[in-house]
C-alpha cells in the first residue's frame, strides 16, 4: 500500500490519484470472494466493480464515493487541511477516470449515482455526515497507525474500511435492482438489534401456546427459526408489540427495526427450506446464525419485498469471517 507521507522524508508525497488508486484496488482485492452478483459470490471483486462503472450502474459509483474519501484523507495527511468540498465530487470522478479509463465516458451518470447513494445512506444511518466523511477519517487513522507502527489500530481501521465499502456496495447493488426509488429503511445498531431479535424470539415462544392461536413461526430460545406455517392469523404480533415498547428511538426507527426482524425471519425460513452452501447452516451453526442477525441490522432492506439475497449474503459472509477470526484469536489467547 502507499505509505502515509512523512514531511521529513526526501521522497515527495504520492500523487493523489496514485494514492487513491492503490488504496482502492487493495481494498477491493481484500473483498475477493465476498461480493455477490445475484446468487453467486464473485472470485475477483475489482473486475465486478469496473464493469459496473463501465455500465454506469450505482455499484460502479462506489468508486467515486471511495475516491472522494481517499482524496480528502490524502489532502489532510499531506497538507494538514481539508480539501475544497465544492470541487470534491468532480475531483473524485477525475481520479476514477485516471485509473478506470472504462468509466471516463460515464462520469456524469456515476456522479449522479454517487450523490443518490450518499443521500440514501445518510437517511438510513440517520447521520449528519455523508458516508465519505467517516470513511476518510478511517483512512487517516489507518495511515497514522502505519506511521506509528501501531498494528492494533491499523488493523481495526482496515476492518472498518472493508466494512464500509462492503455496505456501500450492498446498498448500491440494491439501488441497481430496485424497480422504483426505495424508501431508505434505517439501520439499527447491531448489538441492539440482536437484543431485540432475542427478545422477540423469547416472547414469541410464550405466544405459541395461546388459546385460539395458530402458530405462524416457532422460534427457539436463541432466536433461531425452527418452523414456519403460513396462515392468515398472526399471533406473533403480540410479541412484536411488546418488543416495540422496549426499543430505542422514534416511531419510525421502531417500525423499521420490526421490519428488519420480519425480513430476517423470511431469510432464515428460506435458508431452512433451501440451505445455501455459500452461507452455511443458518439453523444449527451459531456463527452463521449470528452473522445473519448482525447483517440484518444494517443490510439495505426493501420495505415491500424484504432483503435482497446478495446484499444480506455478502455482509453476513464478511461477518462470519470476522467472527471466526475473533474466535481463533480468543482461543489462541487462552
Amino acid at each position: 500500500m502507499v505509505s502515509a507521507h512523512d514531511p521529513a522524508a526526501d521522497a515527495p508525497p504520492p500523487h493523489p490519484h496514485d494514492f487513491s488508486e492503490q488504496l482502492i484496488r487493495q481494498l477491493y482485492e481484500d473483498l475477493d470472494g465476498l461480493l455477490f452478483d445475484g446468487a453467486d459470490a464473485v472470485d475477483e471483486a475489482w473486475p465486478l466493480v469496473v464493469d459496473a462503472a463501465r455500465s454506469a450502474r450505482a455499484r460502479g459509483a462506489v468508486l467515486v464515493v471511495f475516491a472522494r474519501a481517499t482524496l480528502a484523507a490524502h489532502h489532510l495527511l499531506v497538507y494538514g487541511e481539508a480539501p475544497d468540498e465544492s470541487v470534491a465530487l468532480d475531483d473524485a470522478a477525475d481520479a476514477v477516470a485516471s485509473f478506470v479509463p472504462e468509466a471516463a465516458s460515464q462520469l456524469s451518470a456515476l456522479k449522479a449515482h454517487a450523490e443518490r447513494l450518499t443521500r440514501h445512506m445518510a437517511i438510513a444511518e440517520q447521520s449528519p455526515d455523508a458516508i465519505h466523511v467517516p470513511l476518510s477519517k478511517t483512512i487517516q487513522r489507518f495511515y497514522n497507525a502505519l506511521a506509528d507502527e501501531d498494528a492494533v489500530i491499523g488493523g481495526r481501521a482496515l476492518i472498518e474500511m472493508r466494512s464500509i465499502i462492503l455496505h456501500l456496495d450492498a446498498c448500491a447493488s440494491a439501488l441497481d435492482l430496485a424497480t422504483a426509488e426505495p424508501e431508505p429503511i434505517r439501520v439499527i445498531r447491531p448489538d441492539r438489534f440482536h437484543d431485540y431479535f432475542m427478545q422477540y424470539a423469547s416472547l414469541a415462544q410464550k405466544q405459541d401456546g395461546a388459546a385460539g392461536e395458530q402458530a405462524v413461526a416457532t422460534l427457539t430460545q436463541d432466536g433461531r427459526i425452527a418452523a414456519v406455517i403460513t396462515e392468515d392469523t398472526h399471533p406473533l404480533e403480540a410479541a412484536a408489540r411488546a418488543v416495540r415498547e422496549s426499543m430505542h428511538g422514534d416511531d419510525t426507527t421502531r417500525s423499521h427495526a420490526l421490519a428488519r426482524i420480519r425480513a430476517l425471519l423470511d431469510v432464515l425460513d428460506g435458508l431452512r427450506r433451501s440451505p445455501n452452501p455459500l452461507l452455511g447452516d443458518a439453523i444449527n451453526d451459531t456463527t452463521v446464525h449470528l452473522s445473519l442477525v448482525l447483517a440484518a441490522a444494517t443490510a439495505p432492506l426493501q420495505a415491500a419485498s424484504g432483503f435482497r439475497f446478495q446484499a444480506i449474503a455478502q455482509i453476513a459472509r464478511y461477518n462470519q469471517q470476522l467472527l471466526r477470526n475473533a474466535a481463533r484469536t480468543d482461543g489462541a489467547a487462552h
